[in-house]
């Protein structure tokens, strides 16, 4: 029996739980017993007890959105992977990834995607710029280098899903979603370092912009396959360049609440 097939069998405490803590009052994002359990039990498969996944993981939009102290938290738990602060200020954040000892990558965040992504206006990143830029940076290296620890769900942070935290990662404020009374409103102009890569075309000829987001995941899995063969890092710089912009429509994507 695997251990999904576990959590499940463990439904009935699991319900006690999130219903008790649900009905404490202290967690003020859940309104309904049904969406507690579906926090208690996201935060079972990946490890964490009841109480952390009601404070950590947050449904938004349909997706399980992490706090980068979970992250780093469910990183640091798995005996397979770990981090290093290579860097982290105002301007940029490095993080050097590891697993079973060996050093497999690093991954990064700056100041300058964060303005051509359209965030730095946020209130948290103009209080709390290296915050933001680790929570970025770890979110990114955990997609790459520690895939395992979420046991194949997606990865965001609540930034990338734009709600506001603060410098622990906490959510402060939810946006709320449109009920489809009320019209979109406008959307603001495309920073030109999306448009720059959505306009970039790949092997065969298509543009990223025209691709989905299981298409772009794909390419940055197998560009990220053909870079560990390369050691020359004048060969890896177009490659590391092609996957930061898959990764910049995501985002961007992610930001602006687009599916494709």
């Amino acid at each position: 029996m695997n251990d999904s097939l576990t959590i499940y069998n463990q439904y009935d405490q699991l319900e006690r739980a999130a219903t008790a803590l649900m009905k404490s009052g202290y967690f003020k994002d859940v309104t309904s017993q049904y969406q507690a359990v579906v926090k208690v039990m996201a935060g079972a498969e990946l490890g964490l007890p009841p109480f952390a996944a009601m404070s950590g993981i947050h449904i938004i939009q349909g997706k399980p959105v992490l706090g980068a102290n979970v992250i780093a938290t469910l990183v640091k738990n798995d005996p397979r992977y770990n981090y290093k602060v290579k860097q982290c200020n105002g301007a940029t954040c490095e993080l050097i990834w590891f697993e079973d000892g060996k050093e497999v990558g690093i991954s990064s965040f700056t100041l300058d995607e964060a303005k051509g992504a359209g965030l730095t206006g946020k209130d948290n990143w103009t209080k709390y710029p290296s915050d933001m830029l680790f929570a970025r940076a770890i979110s990114r290296g955990a997609r790459r280098y520690a895939p395992g620890i979420f046991g194949g769900s997606p990865v965001y942070t609540p930034d990338e899903m734009g709600v506001d935290t603060d410098e622990e990662g906490h959510i402060i404020t939810v946006e709320p979603s449109n009920n489809g009374h009320e019209p979109d409103p406008e959307q603001p102009a495309i920073p030109e370092p999306v448009m720059q890569a959505m306009e970039r075309k790949g092997r065969d000829g298509r543009k990223y912009g025209d691709l989905t987001d299981d298409e772009l995941n794909t390419k940055i899995n197998d560009l990220l396959n053909r870079l560990d063969a390369i050691n020359d890092n004048e060969k890896r710089k177009p490659i590391e360049t092609a996957i930061k912009q898959c990764e910049t429509i995501l985002e961007y994507r992610t930001n602006q609440g687009i599916a494709a």
